[in-house]
This record gives structure tokens, C-alpha cells and sequence, in this order.
């Protein structure tokens, strides 16, 4: 498999909102019909009310479902407030497709690439690990940037009991995630392969934004 997330050619970007104005919120009275019980509720509905996510369809969020690459390459420069830009990278990605400037954009600041020199398989699900490092990335672009070496990561991986089978180009952000919070260490598992479902990666973003203080 590609190292489609490799973090050694990360870019840290300033002069943008990413690491500056307070989200405010848009959309007081919007919610989800379907996550009145789930645990991560209050992210879900922090990031719905300001614009960041939307539902599947407009009333429902399907918290335990997947999310597709172009889905988490949206909600990812929504969130870190980029200029959706289209970039003709990716031969599976068009100018007619409702992601394509979100792509672009996710692109261009090296928070995402493609599958193959010029495909992005849009469709394609986000594992965890897969994640962790998009979201390492964003933080970068954010100015929360912190850097492990292969002691520190094996600490903050080794309590869980499958630390061993996450990626080598994996590692470090998931370090990250997890030392910051951005990722629920309450489980005894990693599971870094399996497909991440959509109320963590609110999570995920609503704790990104949060220790970025734009929440």
C-alpha cells in the first residue's frame, strides 16, 4: 500500500484563518435526529451548528457510519477555514463533482494526497491511522505542531495491545492524536486499519479546533 500519508514533506502555513478567528455559531437551533444518544454528541452538534459538517440526508448524521476520503477532505479545510479551490490534480475528481474544490484545497496544503500520481479514489473509506495523520497535518497548518521521536511515540502507543501492527508512516500521528486528545484512548485497541467511523472524526476535529482555541 502507498504511504499516501506520509507526514516527512508536511508544510506549516500561516497567513490564513487556520490558526486565527473563533468559529462562531452559524446554526443555533440545528441538530441531528439520530446521535441523542451517542457519546460524542456534543462534538457532533459543536461542528453541525457552525457550518462544519452536514447530515446524510439533512437530518440525520449517521454517527457509526464511514466517511469517504472527499467527505473528511470537506469537513477537514471547512474546518481549519481554507478557500475551497479547485486544482486539477486527479483524473477521478471533476469540476463538476461537489468536492472538488475542497479536494484541491486539501491537496495543495499537503493535508492529503492521492491513491497514484493522479488519482484520489474519492470514494475510498478513511482508516484510523489514515486519519490521525490528516488531521496531524491540519494541525501543523494550525501552528499546533509537535514532534516525536521513536521513544516518545512507542510510549504513547504501547498501552494498547495492537501499538505493534500501526504502520511506520502511522505512528507518529497517531502519537500525536492521542497525546492531545484528539483521539478517545479509552479503548484497549488501536484498530489502526479499520474504517474510522464519522462521530470520531468529529471528535477528532472538534478537539482540534478546541486545543487551536478557534472553539
Amino acid at each position: 500500500k502507498n504511504k499516501l500519508f506520509d507526514m516527512s514533506d508536511g508544510i506549516s502555513i500561516s497567513g490564513n484563518n487556520a490558526g486565527g478567528d473563533r468559529i462562531g455559531i452559524k446554526y443555533p437551533n440545528k441538530t441531528f435526529s439520530d446521535i441523542k444518544n451517542h457519546k460524542y454528541k456534543s462534538e457532533i452538534q459543536a461542528l453541525c451548528q457552525r457550518g462544519i459538517i452536514n447530515g446524510m440526508p439533512e437530518n440525520t448524521f449517521s454517527p457509526d457510519s464511514t466517511m469517504t476520503r472527499a467527505e473528511f477532505a470537506t469537513i477537514t479545510v471547512r474546518a481549519l477555514g481554507l478557500e475551497a479551490k479547485g486544482i486539477d490534480v486527479f483524473s477521478d475528481v471533476k469540476k463538476t463533482d461537489w468536492y472538488y474544490g475542497f479536494v484541491g484545497t486539501a491537496y495543495d496544503y499537503s493535508i492529503i494526497k492521492g491513491v497514484s500520481e493522479n488519482r484520489f479514489n474519492p470514494n475510498g473509506t478513511i482508516t484510523r491511522e489514515e486519519a490521525a495523520v490528516m488531521v496531524k497535518r491540519s494541525a501543523k497548518i494550525c501552528g499546533i505542531d509537535k514532534t516525536y521521536n521513536e521513544s516518545a511515540v512507542r510510549n504513547v502507543l504501547s498501552q494498547f495491545t495492537d501499538y505493534k501492527t500501526v504502520s511506520t508512516w502511522a505512528k507518529e500521528g497517531l502519537a500525536f492524536c492521542f497525546f492531545k486528545g484528539l483521539l478517545d484512548d479509552s479503548a484497549v485497541e488501536i484498530n489502526p486499519i479499520e474504517a474510522v467511523q464519522r462521530g470520531a472524526i468529529a471528535y477528532m476535529l472538534y478537539n482540534l479546533l478546541k486545543e487551536a482555541k478557534r472553539i
